[in-house]
C-alpha cells in the first residue's frame, strides 16, 4: 500500500483555495488534517494516525517491543509525541513514517530513521509544501522540476552520500531521523536520531554470544512486526549471506515466503548453488531467473520521477522480474538483503584490533582478532600488528569523505568539493576508531532505505535496515565481527543454525559486474552519443575527452572505468527525463 501525501504548511487563503480547486471531483485523496497551520491530504487508504488534534503520523508505525502495527496512540503516548515535538517517536517507535505535528504556531515534520516514505520540501511565498513525491508537488503544488547542476555534480562524486539536497532546483528533503521546524518566517532542521547515540563504548554489548542472540532476535522480530499484515513475501535471494539471512529470518518469523534468484550470464553472477542450499533447508520455493540485456533500456531512466538519479539501469530488470513474481504470487512487497554488508560491519581494517586492545586490554583476545584480520585479508599477523601500531599514532584520524572525480569536469569537481560533510563522518569524543568506521559504512545505506518510490504498487524494502536492527548492530563491538577468517561474524553466528554452513561461512561473493560489462559493450555507440552530446555535457559536468578515450578503446572492458561510465549513463537518462 502506498502512502502518498501533500501538506501545506502556513498556507495563505489563496494557497488553500488552489489546492481545493485541484482536488475538486477527485475521490482518490482525502483531507486528513485541516488546521490554520497545516492542511494535509493523503491518498485514500494510506495509514494516518492522528496525534490528538495537533498532528498526524503518515505511514506504517510500530511500537518497539510490540509485534503489530500501531492503529492509534494512547493519550499518554500522544502527549509524549507532542511534548517532545516528535523526538519520542524516534525513541519508542520505528517504521516508515512521516509525522506532522503542530507546536505553538510552528509545524514540526519528523521522518523515521531509515524510513522509506520520502519527505520532500518545496517553499513558495504562499506556503511551504511537504510531499511524498515530485508528482504530488507538480499536480497540487505548481512545482516545475528543473535539474540542479551543482547538486548533480555532488551526486556524481558521492552517489551514496545523502543530505537534505536533492538534484532538483528549489527542492529539498527531510533526511531520515531529522526534524524540520517550519514557522511563518523561518525553517530550521535538526537531527533527532543519529548512529552516534548507539555507538558509544558504554552502550556496547559485552558478550559475543549475547550479541549474536540479540541480533538474531532483532532481525526476526522486525520481520515479524513489519510484515505482520502480509500473507506472502517475495525475497530477492542472491545466495549471498545477507539475503540468505533475510530468507531464514522471514521463515522463522512465520511469514509465507517465495524466493527469486536472478543470475547474470557469467559465473561471478551465478549463485544458484547457494540459493538452492538456503531454500532447501528453509523449505522455501525458489524461482530461478536470469538478467536479459535486451530488457534493459539505457535511454529510459529507472529513477524517472524521483528527486535523485538513485536507481541503476543494470538492476532494473531484476527489480522488474521480482515485482512480476510478487504480482503472480499475490505478495504485497518484495524484500532484499541490501545494506547487510554495511550494518554487519563488513570491514577489513586494523581499527577493530585497536578497539579491542583499548577496551579490553586482553592480550589473548587481541591476538585472536589480529589473526582473524590477517586470515581475512591474506596478510600475516605480524603485518596486521605493525599496521595497528602505526594507526595507533593517529587515534583521532577522521573518517574521510569518499569522492569519485573520474570523468568529471573541473567545474563539477569544484562543485562536489563545496558540498557539506555528512554528520555521520564526524566522530564524537568517546567513540572508538573501529566503531567510527562502522558508522561511516551506514552513510551508504541511507539512500538504499530512503530513496523508495511511493508510487510503486509493489515496494522493494530492506528489512536489515529496520531501525531496531541497525541500533542493535551499532551496540556490537567492532572486533566481535571477526571470526573464522571472516567479517560479519556476529551475523554468521546468529543464523548459523538456520543456514547451511556453506552459506553461513562462505567467503566468496557474487558480483553483477559481468552483466554491466555486457551492457557496456553492447551499447557503446549509444553510450557515446548519450554522454558526449547529452544533458550532462551540456551542463558542463563531464570531461568528454577522458570519456572519449575510454569509449574509443577497442579492447574489452576491464578495470573500473566501464562501471563508472555506466553510472554516468544512469544520471544522464535521469536528467533527460525532466524538462529543460
Amino acid at each position: 500500500m502506498a502512502h502518498r501525501y501533500l501538506a501545506l504548511l502556513h498556507p495563505t487563503p489563496n494557497a488553500r483555495a488552489a489546492l481545493s480547486a485541484a482536488l475538486e471531483g477527485r475521490s482518490d485523496y482525502v483531507t486528513i488534517l485541516d488546521r490554520p497551520e497545516c492542511l494535509l491530504v493523503c491518498e485514500v487508504g494510506a495509514y494516518a494516525l492522528p496525534v490528538l488534534d495537533r498532528g498526524v503520523v503518515i505511514g506504517p508505525l510500530y511500537r518497539t517491543g510490540r509485534h503489530q502495527r500501531e492503529h492509534a496512540f494512547t493519550p499518554e503516548d500522544a502527549r509524549l509525541v507532542l511534548n517532545t515535538t516528535g523526538e519520542f517517536l524516534t525513541r519508542a517507535f520505528w517504521g516508515g513514517y512521516v509525522a506532522l505535528l503542530i507546536d505553538d504556531g510552528a509545524v514540526a515534520v519528523v521522518r523515521a530513521p531509515f524510513g522509506e516514505l520520502p519527505c520532500l520540501v518545496f517553499r513558495r511565498q504562499d506556503a511551504t509544501f511537504v510531499a511524498s513525491d515530485v508528482g504530488m508537488l507538480e499536480t497540487f503544488g505548481g512545482f516545475a522540476p528543473r535539474v540542479a547542476p551543482d547538486a548533480v555534480a555532488r551526486f556524481l562524486a558521492a552517489p551514496d552520500t545523502r543530505d537534505s539536497e536533492t538534484c532538483l532546483e528549489e527542492l529539498s528533503e527531510v533526511r531520515g531521523g531529522d526534524r524540520l521546524i517550519v514557522r511563518q518566517d523561518a525553517v530550521e532542521t535538526e537531527a533527532l536520531w543519529s548512529p552516534w547515540q548507539h555507538a558509544a563504548s558504554d552502550r556496547m554489548i559485552a558478550d559475543p554470544g549475547e550479541a549474536a542472540a540479540r541480533l538474531r532476535g532483532s532481525i526476526i522480530s522486525s520481520l515479524a512486526t513489519r510484515w505482520c499484515d502480509d500473507e506472502r513475501l517475495i525475497v530477492m535471494l542472491s545466495g549471498g549471506l545477507d539475503s540468505s539471512i533475510v530468507t531464514a529470518a522471514a521463515v522463522a518469523a512465520g511469514r509465507s515466503v517465495d524466493a527469486v534468484n536472478i543470475t547474470t550470464p557469467d559465473a561471478a553472477g551465478d549463485e544458484r548453488r547457494y540459493a538452492r542450499l538456503t531454500t532447501g533447508l528453509a523449505h522455501v520455493s525458489l524461482e530461478e531467473r536470469s538478467l536479459d540485456v535486451t530488457a534493459v533500456h539505457l535511454s529510459t531512466s529507472a529513477a524517472a520521477g524521483l528527486p535523485r538519479p538513485s536507481l541503476r539501469a543494470f538492476w532494473s530488470d531484476a527489480r522488474r522480474q521480482a515485482r512480476m513474481l510478487a504480482e503472480q504470487q499475490g505478495a504485497a512487497s518484495v524484500i532484499s538483503g541490501g545494506g547487510g554488508d554495511n550494518i554487519f560491519c563488513s570491514l577489513q581494517s586494523v581499527s577493530a584490533l585497536l578497539d579491542c586492545w583499548s577496551q579490553t586490554g586482553d592480550r589473548q583476545e587481541a591476538w585472536r582478532v589480529a589473526r582473524e584480520i590477517g586470515e581475512l585479508t591474506g596478510t600475516s599477523m605480524i603485518t596486521v600488528l605493525w599496521r595497528a601500531w602505526l594507526r595507533s599514532w593517529h587515534p583521532r584520524r577522521p573518517v574521510t569523505n569518499e569522492y569519485d572525480a573520474s570523468f568529471l569536469s573541473t567545474a563539477a569537481i569544484a562543485a562536489a568539493r563545496a558540498g557539506t560533510r555528512h554528520p555521520w563522518r564526524e566522530r564524537p569524543a568517546g567513540v572508538l576508531s573501529g566503531k567510527a568506521a562502522h558508522v561511516a559504512l551506514l552513510v551508504g545505506t541511507q539512500g538504499l532505505a530512503e530513496d523508495a518510490d511511493p508510487r510503486a504498487a509493489i515496494p522493494i524494502l530492506y528489512p536489515l535496515l529496520s531501525q531496531p536492527v541497525v541500533e542493535t548492530c551499532l551496540r556490537i563491538p567492532s572486533w566481535f565481527w571477526f571470526d573464522r577468517g571472516c567479517n560479519r561474524a556476529v551475523a554468521r553466528h546468529a543464523f548459523s543454525a538456520l543456514l547451511p554452513p556453506e552459506v553461513a561461512w562462505r567467503r566468496s561473493k557474487g558480483s553483477p559486474d559481468g552483466f554491466v560489462v555486457q551492457l557496456y559493450d553492447t551499447h557503446r555507440g549509444l553510450i557515446r552519443e548519450m554522454l558526449l552530446g547529452g544533458r550532462l555535457a551540456e551542463l558542463g559536468l563531464l570531461d568528454r575527452d577522458a570519456i572519449s578515450r575510454v569509449l574509443d578503446d577497442p579492447r574489452p572492458a576491464a578495470g573500473t572505468d566501464h562501471g563508472r561510465i555506466m553510472r554516468l549513463v544512469d544520471v544522464e537518462t535521469w536528467c533527460r527525463s525532466w524538462p529543460r
